[in-house]
């Protein structure tokens, strides 16, 4: 464990006081959420719950990108930001860290999520009127803050709840189906998430950012366009083929600083992996639908990479680990709020179940962790075919919720074969180019050079088996 969070705690409370004397934000309370001083990674966001006297000023914040903006009758706010409620004296600010493990630092996250927000919003309302009011409102925001050391910020609306995976366990079948249900409501309005979608992200993959003079192409200032993605370097892309590359690539990226991995240049690894990528493609007898476009939140699950750190939290935000991503009324059983959208991007359909879903039982890869059901949850998600009784929670969950999303009409991975047998096998080899075990700084620093030597051997053992399982699937010589 390290202080490497709370080394800059200071200088967090500093900018919190500054932002909030020059606003008028009189706070009771400043209250830290989902944190702990000390801890194995970079936080990928530091989380603050606001509780003031009295209401703030409603034009406190007109211009969003001002932090000494002086109040204004007619502010003219961003259309995806809004007016700060005459009634609330709980808020929630969010601050980016720059040192988070896996994150491009040249992408807009301030502007990813908000326009991601925005756009959840809107339709979660086309599927049914009033279900965008779980996605929390933003109030202001500073993507690029001017002072030395302070952190870009969003204000945004506080949520009451608990984190859905403290209470869905010892939920009884028939309310925890009904969650299950409230749950697919939420996938179902993210797909609709993508319509009407502006013409600076016509036809790319990635990032969310706001047109700037002279940017993108026949939208109004403000206009959303294609930008770098949060996780990924590079972008935007005119294919999900090309996007899907340039992960590999960011991994690999990852691996060359890694002193364990060294990049995979020893026995002609990196070589291999390198032509493997350029060779990947995606045909349209894959039965994708290469041409579809969604908004994919990224992080609807409980599962974590070296992204995050798993943490539980009572609040309308998080570290980016999610069934903590959606908070629940423990009375009610009624969702009351989707959070965090850092990782969120425009994707195919398939990339919500690579990379999310887990603890839900929606994901391809199966669950973080060990598997009860040995891979016969993967293999009914892609078969459709869930006649088999697999005893244990993870199958009923799995089962259920495919159901559900079939009821919505919302496109599974059985629907989207054999393409998704090809992007299984993608998405193995991503998680294998740079696993956090070989590059976390607090592990591979505790390693004997005997240690590091063996554990590479084993990667690399690994890495090379599934580049032969993806060349066999994609038809491609080594």
């Amino acid at each position: 464990m390290t202080d490497i969070n709370h080394q800059t705690h200071l200088t967090r409370l500093s900018q919190l006081t500054r932002l909030t004397q020059a606003h008028n934000l009189q706070t009771t309370n400043i209250t830290p959420l989902a944190y702990q001083p000390l801890g194995p990674c970079p936080y990928n966001n530091f989380i603050y719950k606001l509780e003031l006297t009295h209401p703030p000023d409603p034009y406190t914040f007109h211009n969003p990108e001002s932090p000494n903006s002086n109040p204004d009758p007619n502010p003219k706010l961003h259309p995806y930001i809004s007016p700060l409620p005459n009634d609330e004296k709980i808020f929630v600010l969010r601050m980016n860290n720059p040192l988070a493990m896996g994150i491009n630092p040249l992408s807009d996250r301030i502007e990813n999520e908000i326009l991601a927000m925005g756009m959840a919003r809107k339709g979660l309302d086309t599927l049914r009127d009033g279900l965008g009011g779980v996605v929390p409102r933003v109030y202001a925001y500073c993507a690029r803050p001017e002072g030395v050391g302070e952190l870009p910020w969003v204000l945004m609306e506080y949520k009451a709840g608990v984190a859905l995976d403290e209470v869905f366990g010892g939920l009884e079948g028939g309310v925890r189906g009904e969650v299950l249900g409230q749950v697919a409501d939420l996938v179902a309005g993210l797909r609709l998430s993508g319509l009407g979608l502006s013409r600076g992200v016509e036809g790319v993959y990635g990032g969310l950012g706001v047109r700037k003079d002279g940017e993108g192409d026949g939208d109004e200032e403000g206009g959303i366009v294609g930008t770098e993605m949060t996780m990924t370097r590079g972008g935007p892309w005119k294919s999900y083929e090309r996007m899907l590359q340039a992960r590999l690539r960011h991994e690999l990226g990852d691996a060359e600083q890694s002193p364990v991995i060294n990049g995979w240049r020893e026995n002609g690894v990196k070589e291999r992996l390198d032509s493997l990528i350029e060779k990947f493609t995606l045909g349209e007898e894959l039965g994708l639908g290469l041409e579809e476009r969604v908004l994919v939140h990224g992080d609807l699950s409980k599962y974590f990479t070296h992204l995050a750190i798993p943490t539980t939290i009572h609040s309308s935000t998080d570290t980016g680990i999610a069934m903590n991503n959606i908070l629940i009324s423990p009375t009610t059983h009624k969702l009351t709020a989707l959070l965090d959208f850092d990782f969120a991007c425009i994707a195919h359909p398939a990339h919500e179940f690579l990379v999310s879903l887990q603890d839900l039982g929606g994901n391809i890869m199966g669950p973080y962790g060990e598997d009860p059901t040995q891979g016969k949850l993967s293999a009914a998600l892609l078969s459709g075919d869930f006649s088999e009784e697999v005893p244990g929670t993870l199958w009923w969950t799995g089962k259920t919720f495919n159901e559900m999303l079939k009821d919505r009409g919302v496109k599974r991975p059985c629907d989207m074969m054999p393409g998704m047998e090809v992007l299984r096998q993608w998405r193995a080899l991503e998680q294998l180019i740079c696993p956090f075990h070989l590059a976390a700084p607090f592990i591979v620093q505790r390693m004997s050079e005997e240690q590091r030597a063996g554990a590479r051997a084993a990667g690399e053992e690994e890495l090379v088996a599934q580049m032969e399982a993806l060349e066999k699937v994609l038809g491609v010589a080594s």
